[in-house]
């Protein structure tokens, strides 16, 4: 009879002991899962603050090399362009010849051009989070009668753009005609250029061309890094740049891109 009762017993408690595991394990495994979870999502706030970090890091040392570029600009290039500007001001007075002073003035003005396009980059680069509304205004078409009367080349413009035209692509533009034009002054000496705007239902651009050079030119350095940076401004207007030599001894640059607004 006592062997009975605690065999009952001992079953009862096997019963109670099963029916807690069985209660209890849905809950330690929504725990396990939930714990799972946590971790797999504190690994990913882990790598978060690392790539967080590391885009910190690389900002920093961009800022770093901006601000050492911006330096040496200001130090080095913008003082040898003030002192160009300085010894073509004084040419330009002391010279007796009419196209000797025009020249001389005409360097001058380019010198003084390019004070301010330094400076703009100047500021460019050590602004850091800067608004647009806090630096110079970009250049845009109502700007470029003037960058062709300040060329120094007999230059005639003709043709127009589209109406409502984005700033960036005007920014496009302009930079492409200030480009052709320096290449002009270094490459061909006495050569007379013709500026082209035009557009058509799908396409608007501009054509720079000039004639063959009328006086001996001095082989000048250039890696061409004027013209890359056109081909990669057209890109992206979704456009094409093209440049070359033609038959009569002069050289083209053309812009095209597509005919729509930003």
């Amino acid at each position: 009879m006592s062997d009975a009762f605690d065999g009952d017993r001992t079953w009862t408690l096997v019963q109670f002991v099963y029916t807690l595991a069985t209660a209890v394990a849905p809950v330690l495994f929504g725990q396990l899962v939930q714990a799972r979870h946590d971790v797999a999502r504190q690994l990913v706030e882990v790598e978060e603050a690392r790539e967080h970090e590391r885009a910190l890091h690389a900002q920093t040392v961009l800022a770093s090399e901006r601000a050492q570029l911006a330096r040496e600009m200001h130090d080095v290039v913008s003082h040898q362009v003030s002192l160009i500007a300085v010894q073509a001001g004084a040419l330009q007075v002391a010279a007796k010849d009419p196209d000797a002073r025009e020249a001389a003035r005409t360097i001058r003005t380019l010198s003084a051009n390019t004070l301010d396009e330094l400076r703009h980059m100047v500021t460019l680069l050590r602004s850091s989070g800067g608004k647009a509304t806090d630096l110079n205004p970009q250049p845009t078409l109502a700007g470029l009668r003037q960058l062709i009367a300040n060329s120094g080349i007999e230059t005639t413009l003709t043709g127009e753009l589209p109406p409502g035209i984005s700033t960036t692509a005007q920014r496009t533009v302009y930079r492409t005609v200030q480009e052709a034009l320096t290449n002009v002054r270094k490459h061909a000496p006495g050569a007379r250029a013709e500026v082209r705007l035009w557009h058509d239902a799908h396409q608007f651009g501009v054509t720079v061309s000039n004639t063959a050079p009328t006086r001996s030119t001095v082989a000048l350095p250039s890696a061409r890094h004027g013209l890359i940076g056109l081909k990669e401004r057209a890109e992206l207007l979704d456009g094409v740049l093209t440049a070359g030599s033609t038959p009569q001894g002069g050289y083209t640059i053309e812009l095209r891109a597509p005919a729509r607004s930003d």
